[in-house]
């Protein structure tokens, strides 16, 4: 087979495969609706966060209105997002001294989004992320080491959340 008839069957499963993505449904989260002018990021932005307790909750808390309300907190919410954290550790290493080595992080956010119209739970979900890190002989390296794999974990958990709810809200429309 020549060049060109491999670079022709290339362009055509390519052109095929486009048609292909257009027929599955995919439609990007944020996108407007044609008829309304709504989009899910305009929907987002009507939810009030609830306060979460401690510092992962207020690192969460600051992480998720970034994502969905950059200008603060609504003037006249529809929604209210609540959320319950649970975070655990499980050592994976452990040295011949009997001490762990590596650590994984885990958090667990369930959350729900109620809406003020009915006070009613109209969507909940959970997002759940895990990262690890090393355990040093430096109680303070180990300190930061567990303080970044939590940082990195609540933006992963920020970021699955923010993309759970604006599917939601692009279902509605």
């Amino acid at each position: 087979m020549s060049i060109f008839a491999k670079r022709f069957c290339l362009l055509i499963t390519f052109i095929l495969g486009l048609f292909g993505l257009s027929a599955c449904g995919f439609q990007p989260v944020y996108k407007k609706n044609t008829e309304t002018g709504y989009s899910s990021n305009q929907a987002l932005q009507t939810i009030r966060i609830s306060p979460l307790p401690d510092r992962p909750g207020q690192i969460l808390h600051n992480m998720l209105r970034d994502r969905m309300n950059p200008l603060g907190q609504p003037r006249k919410p529809l929604y209210v997002l609540k959320a319950i954290i649970e975070e655990t550790e499980k050592d994976l290493a452990v040295r011949l001294d009997n001490t762990a080595s590596r650590t994984n992080l885990t958090i667990a956010v369930k959350y729900s989004l109620v809406s003020l119209a009915s006070n009613n739970i109209v969507f909940s979900s959970i997002a759940r992320s895990t990262n690890s890190f090393d355990k040093l002989d430096d109680p303070y390296a180990n300190l930061v080491a567990e303080d970044t794999a939590r940082s990195r974990v609540l933006r992963q958990v920020a970021d699955d959340m923010a993309l759970q709810l604006g599917t939601y809200f692009n279902k509605l429309q």
